[in-house]
């Protein structure tokens, strides 16, 4: 008969001492305890009382930005089979890779983005509430919020932004060991019973994000559409300080297309007047969601005289390349056409099937094209309403890409942002139509 033998328990502890995890940029708050819980992703609807059947949904994106984040974003996007629903992120950031990643899947989905808490109902799966009264957004989490086609951000909350840290930790695994003893027949048989696992976390070195990641950040904002002001506010910033944005900071780098509360993101703008649309891409920031870019109908006989001035757009083969903006009134006193064309060194450059496509705050993108073959250095035109044209302030930001035609993927691709007043001229445009 096995007897089992009575002994004292022996913590036999067996460090094991993992290899140190690869250096990853992540915002150095995270890594002061306690940490903030992973983010939680998921479709929910309205909870208040009377709202059916209209009531909002939203995707809640709330936690801190960890790896597996993503994929979670993705079948979440993935589940609403094209339906396009805003995200309401609330976050302090975490993970740079990933939260970078993430921006760009919302921006590829064509998805809005506002700053507010999700408040999930308890008893009620799926079902949550807005809190709109401290909505957060800072470090890594901006990547993400940066993604939004639109960005709405309330006054009252806390954009914060600093340099991203290079965190290198070392876990232990520590295991307790129970030694059990028991009599089989004439001899007596040891063994080890797992009684307890814990793991020991420690940054062994942090230190501030080397150029290479600055400029993958750098790469994305400029991808987005964000104002280059945004970044040097983050990277100006000591990485164990965090600069919280005014309203007029969080408008005038961009990150917010408008500042207002979270529920304006359940808001559909006005488009422009109708025209034929161009489908298959994403939005500029800032641009309207859902809308498809509005494409201006040709204007055979009909070219913009009036010249409002010169965009300058750097060096093309060392030599300097601007954008000329030109505009005309049509026969529709509401719509305004502008014409453009490209000057490398002066001379017309060709503009055949290439376009120019204009990103305003809370409008569809506007495209401007010159599909005609028997003018290849033409203008390309495109169609504004007139009240667009009569209201933009001068400070409004607008992204201006010039892109190649499209089947030819290895020509120069042009992109720059800023306001209205220089990419727009704005001022001259509106003294020309208003």
């Amino acid at each position: 008969m096995t007897r089992l033998a009575t002994l004292a328990a022996l913590a036999m502890f067996a460090p094991a001492l993992l290899a140190p995890a690869l250096a990853v940029a992540q915002d150095q708050r995270a890594q002061k305890p306690p940490p903030p819980e992973p983010m939680r992703i998921a479709v929910v609807r309205e909870a208040g009382p009377g709202c059916e059947p209209g009531c909002r949904e939203w995707i809640a994106a709330q936690g801190g930005v960890v790896k597996g984040s993503l994929e979670e974003l993705r079948r979440t996007i993935a589940g609403l089979q094209g339906r396009k629903l805003p995200v309401m992120l609330y976050s302090v950031g975490g993970d740079v890779a990933t939260a970078i990643a993430m921006g760009e899947l919302i921006r590829r989905s064509g998805l809005d983005v506002a700053v507010a808490r999700t408040v999930f109902a308890e008893g009620e799966p799926g079902r949550a509430t807005l809190d709109e009264r401290s909505p957060l957004c800072s470090s890594a989490c901006t990547f993400v919020l940066a993604g939004g086609v639109r960005r709405i951000i309330p006054s009252q909350s806390r954009i914060g932004v600093h340099q991203q840290t290079i965190v290198e930790t070392e876990t232990t695994t520590v295991r307790d060991y129970q030694i059990v003893r028991r009599r089989e027949g004439d001899r007596i048989v040891e063994r080890r019973e797992l009684v307890k696992e814990t793991k020991e976390q420690r940054t062994v070195r942090q230190e501030l994000a080397t150029g290479e990641i600055d400029e993958k950040i750098a790469r994305h904002f400029d991808a987005m559409g964000l104002d280059r002001s945004f970044l040097t506010m983050t990277v100006q910033t000591p990485a164990d300080t965090m600069r919280y944005l005014t309203p007029a900071e969080m408008t005038a780098t961009t990150i917010a297309t408008r500042v207002a509360p979270a529920s304006a993101a359940f808001a559909r703008p006005h488009p422009l007047p109708p025209a034929r649309q161009r489908s298959g891409e994403a939005p500029p920031a800032g641009t309207a969601p859902d809308a498809a870019p509005v494409r201006a109908a040709a204007l055979p006989g009909e070219v913009p005289t009036q010249v409002l001035g010169h965009v300058p757009f750097g060096e093309y083969r060392g030599r300097p390349l601007a954008l000329e903006l030109a505009a005309q009134r049509l026969d529709d006193p509401q719509v305004v056409a502008l014409g453009l064309r490209l000057l490398f060194d002066g001379t017309p450059l060709s503009t055949r099937l290439r376009t120019v496509t204009f990103g305003l705050p809370d409008q569809p993108p506007l495209v401007a094209d010159n599909l005609d073959a028997a003018a290849p250095e033409g203008s390309m035109v495109a169609r504004l309403g007139r009240d667009l044209v009569c209201r933009i302030g001068d400070r409004a930001q607008v992204l201006v890409r010039i892109d190649p035609p499209e089947e030819d993927a290895g020509r120069e691709r042009w992109l720059r942002t800023g306001p209205a007043a220089e990419l727009l001229l704005a001022p001259a445009l509106r003294r020309a139509v208003c």
